[in-house]
């Protein structure tokens, strides 16, 4: 097979585990923060902080820099949207 070839499918791969680790990591982000907001003791918090720690350690030792960073972008983007405190809607009386 000509070089070109395996080079196009090497960043197909490449982008395609991107995105994967992306999805992955909104995935994940999401669970925490429900899961954070939902533990009323924090023996609990404690454990899910960790358990995440680990996760994103191991992660580190064993995948490649583009899918470490799409599972990075997709955790801090799950973080913003469900991290943040729900604005209260303002109900006027008619």
């Amino acid at each position: 097979m000509p070089q070109i070839v395996i080079d196009i499918i090497t960043l197909i791969g490449s982008i395609i585990r991107l995105l994967g680790t992306a999805a992955l990591g909104a995935a994940i982000g999401y669970l925490a923060v429900d899961l954070f907001h939902k533990a009323e003791t924090w023996p609990l918090q404690a454990a899910l902080f960790l358990g995440l720690a680990g996760l994103v350690i191991a992660m580190v030792v064993f995948l490649s820099s583009a899918a470490l960073g799409g599972f990075g972008l997709g955790f801090g983007v799950a973080i913003f949207i469900w991290g943040m405190p729900k604005k209260q809607k303002d109900e006027e009386p008619k």
